[in-house]
């Protein structure tokens, strides 16, 4: 064990049953069941190499207790009969095989779905009225909801009851009440979602009386040895939502009804980001709410809130403000944090981006949780465990960017001879201009990460290293994988072009240090041009995006996309889309605005930020000429991000 970590990796007992350490791993959902309801077989290695990794207690998402009204995606496991027993069962196997507990969050959407998801069946409510609950907003707007009687409340309390045991006879450890974020339970808490006049509304013992009755039927039903936890919202922000005083509360209303562990996050918000966080978000944001609740409780607590870090996880726990911690979107990147950090091997961690460009946002187009640096999530069937080849053979990878490191370390990994060519004396490719903006500093990590992990895997780094035909041949490759990346435009069609400065110059300061109290406009509103505004408007500078599509930040996941648009609404950034520029001066741009008035604002700098191009093409060529098999990876095949990136190059590797 490491000496460091003494805290994080101590048995803990929840209820009758032992955790093997402190780490939990957060229920996300994953989108992996069957269309049926029953789990996947990738579903099962998903969980399965989480476990393997060393997390202590691994808790699946949202396993429906009413189905398919209680569905909150199309694909989740059902617990409302005996049919998932058989697969659950493996499920469970697999995971308590290497020492974790497993208890599946049990789970009721309630207004926090539409017809889209519940197989067109009218989705039930709490109470049918209008919400400041950012999600069931939504929902509310694609059709009608169903508010239950006192009768149909009754028979659902009875339905969560089923549900644990339906856990219990296929040999989970325990179930977990999703009484966070919006969700059923949490619809009858909160005063906001709330209304009804009935005993299961009003007061907050009313309001707590659905999760006792569950809970309390659940411990006479599964006994006393069955491990019986909840999410709690530790914090909610609407108008009239819980108090803080009613949060902690809850908890101790719970601890009474049978609960052995709380792990907190928070309730209905009216900012997704909140629920959901961005990398705008500091490390722990929710630890406050869970330390409250600690201390109002006996049985161990929890939290979520981006924990990331070791070092942060293990203070926590040795200051007594958690029990243990909740870790989600980093166990997507990385299932082996909790083995790393116990054999001191911290510095080979996978950071997290906090991106949710591949976890959280594959789920809006009913794909499974990917991540953006870590290619074998969401496919560990196929590529948690890279077989050696039959016989090794040499491989050169051009170009040091994310794409061409993650191919070198999966051709590595295959037992391959690699060679990484890069013209630079630095890896990291776009990654080093990723890192630049404000709340990037992840990408920064990242970067590192798969600068160390080429080393760690043998890979022949040769810096400074321009590749040209000679150069390669002279390696004798098998193989030549080529990710040379792209390039900025820096020429557009446009009246004065020669007055505008590459945004990519003006990111590295290449034309003197970056503007301060200036007025600055941006030509091209994509994620780059997004992206350097950040780091503008925090410098005075009066910054204005000029873009001819209809909207800027194009392919941005809706939680940062959200937080972005505020933030500039915020620091006062003016963003004309449907806009394309007219004439440049070295004082001034002219642009139609919104495609009719044209407008002609003062500047003192344009920037250019109108994408990219890819760069190699005439190298691969000559190298295919010269008899050398080629593949073409990442954006030198087609500009794009690092989910697809990293996943090309994966294949290449795999593939030389």
């Amino acid at each position: 064990m490491a000496e460091q970590y003494q805290y994080l990796f101590q048995k803990m007992k929840l209820g009758k049953a032992t955790a093997k350490n402190r780490i939990m791993q957060s229920p996300i959902g994953e989108m992996m069941a069957n269309p049926d309801g029953t789990p996947s077989e990738q579903m099962i290695a998903y969980y399965t190499e989480r476990a393997k990794g060393g997390v202590g207690i691994v808790c699946p998402a949202v396993f429906c207790v009413d189905y398919p009204t209680g569905k909150t995606v199309k694909f989740q496991v059902r617990v409302d009969n005996d049919y998932c027993i058989r697969d659950l069962t493996r499920m469970a196997e697999q995971v308590q095989r290497y020492g974790a507990l497993f208890i599946p969050q049990i789970h009721h959407a309630g207004a926090q779905t539409s017809v889209l998801s519940t197989e067109g069946q009218t989705p039930v409510c709490v109470s049918d009225k209008d919400v400041a609950h950012v999600f069931i907003q939504g929902n509310r707007m694609v059709g009608p909801q169903h508010e239950m009687t006192t009768d149909e409340v009754k028979t659902l309390v009875q339905k969560f009851i089923n549900a644990a045991l339906i856990c219990q006879k296929s040999g989970c450890d325990g179930v977990s009440l999703h009484a966070a974020h919006g969700y059923l339970i949490n619809q009858f808490l909160s005063p906001e979602l709330n209304a009804r006049t009935d005993e299961y509304g009003g007061s907050l013992e009313n309001r707590c009386r659905f999760a006792v009755e569950a809970i309390e039927g659940i411990r006479a039903a599964c006994g006393p040895n069955f491990v019986i936890g909840a999410r709690l919202p530790g914090k909610e922000w609407t108008p009239n939502g819980l108090t803080d005083e009613e949060c902690v509360e809850i908890a101790r209303i719970f601890e009474k009804a049978g609960c052995d562990f709380f792990d907190v996050s928070a309730g209905s918000t009216d900012v997704a980001s909140r629920l959901m966080e961005t990398d705008w978000y500091e490390q722990g944001n929710r630890v406050q709410y869970g330390e409250a609740i600690k201390k109002a409780v006996s049985v161990p607590v929890g939290a979520v809130g981006v924990l990331r870090d070791p070092d942060f996880c293990e203070k926590l726990i040795a200051d007594g403000k958690l029990d243990f911690v909740v870790l989600g979107r980093t166990l997507v990147c990385d299932p082996y944090w909790p083995e790393k950090a116990r054999t001191g091997r911290v510095e080979e961690i996978r950071p997290c981006l906090t991106c949710s460009d591949g976890c959280l946002n594959q789920l809006t187009f009913d794909h499974f949780v990917s991540c953006a640096l870590n290619p074998a999530t969401g496919r560990e069937l196929k590529l948690a465990n890279i077989q050696k080849a039959n016989q090794a053979k040499n491989v050169v990878v051009i170009g040091g960017g994310i794409g061409g490191m993650q191919a070198a370390i999966t051709a590595a990994q295959r037992g391959h001879n690699v060679t990484l060519l890069e013209k630079e004396d630095h890896l990291g490719g776009q990654m080093c201009l990723a890192a630049l903006p404000p709340h990037k500093e992840a990408v920064g990590k990242a970067r590192d990460w798969f600068a160390g992990e080429v080393i760690r895997q043998g890979v022949n780094v040769r810096l400074n290293c321009l590749a040209t035909v000679e150069s390669v041949t002279a390696l004798t490759p098998d193989t030549v994988i080529l990710a040379t990346g792209a390039t900025p435009i820096t020429k557009v069609p446009v009246e004065g072009c020669e007055y505008t400065v590459p945004v990519w110059d003006v990111m590295q300061e290449k034309c003197g240090k970056l503007p301060e109290n200036s007025r600055v406009a941006i030509i091209g509103g994509g994620l780059v041009g997004c992206e350097f505004a950040e780091m503008l408007m925090t410098r005075g500078n009066t910054v204005s995006i000029i873009e001819m599509l209809p909207t800027v930040a194009n392919g941005l996941e809706g939680l940062h996309l959200g937080d972005l648009l505020t933030d500039f609404a915020m620091h006062g950034v003016q963003i004309y889309t449907n806009s394309p520029a007219k004439k440049i001066t070295p004082n001034s741009v002219t642009f139609l605005k919104e495609g009719r008035e044209e407008v002609t604002i003062d500047v003192d700098m344009t920037v250019l930020a109108t994408g990219q191009v890819s760069a190699g093409k005439d190298l691969a060529e000559e190298l295919e000429a010269a008899g050398c098999k080629v593949l073409v990876i990442g954006d030198a095949k087609q500009p794009r991000r690092f989910l697809q990136a990293t996943l090309e190059a994966t294949y290449a590797g795999m593939d030389a």
